[in-house]
């Protein structure tokens, strides 16, 4: 069984993927709208991976920095599909996967190991993700709806 600072942890290593993720795609594109929203939402993952390790440090457990080999083989994996030039449209698709994924495994772990005091604490950031989920899905039908 897994104890709440290892669920949040493991919380925190999604958000580090998440803004390795977000950086690689933003680094591909040049200056434009979808530039800058995906930007915005990627300063929402630092400031959720900021409060996650600063609930962990001041309630007596250690924050594990940075996304892991995991993050690291996910992160080569998107330089290596993004050799080239990258349709807005499947950077759309990969973040939105990549989001939803994420989103998912956060609510298990959530649900599964903290207390009431613990989820009361991730409850903004998890409804931020939902946001997320909801403001890539308008920029993907957005996309499509253009071609």
């Amino acid at each position: 069984m897994m104890t709440p600072f290892e669920a949040l942890n493991k919380i925190l290593k999604g958000e580090h993927m998440a803004i390795k993720q977000y950086q690689t795609y933003i680094d591909e594109l040049t200056d434009s709208p979808l530039r800058n929203h995906l930007t915005a939402i990627l300063s929402d993952h630092k400031e959720h991976a900021t409060r996650i390790s600063y609930y962990i440090q001041t309630n007596g457990g250690q924050a594990e920095e940075g996304a892991g080999l995991a993050g690291t083989m996910a992160e080569w994996k998107t330089k290596l599909m993004n050799a080239g030039e990258t349709a807005p449209l499947e950077i759309l698709e990969h973040l939105y996967d990549g989001e939803d994924k994420g989103l998912a495994r956060a609510v298990q772990y959530s649900e599964q190991y903290l207390d009431s005091a613990q989820k009361e604490v991730l409850e903004p950031i998890l409804a931020n993700e939902h946001d997320h989920l909801k403001q890539l899905q308008n920029l993907r039908e957005g996309l499509y709806n253009n071609i």
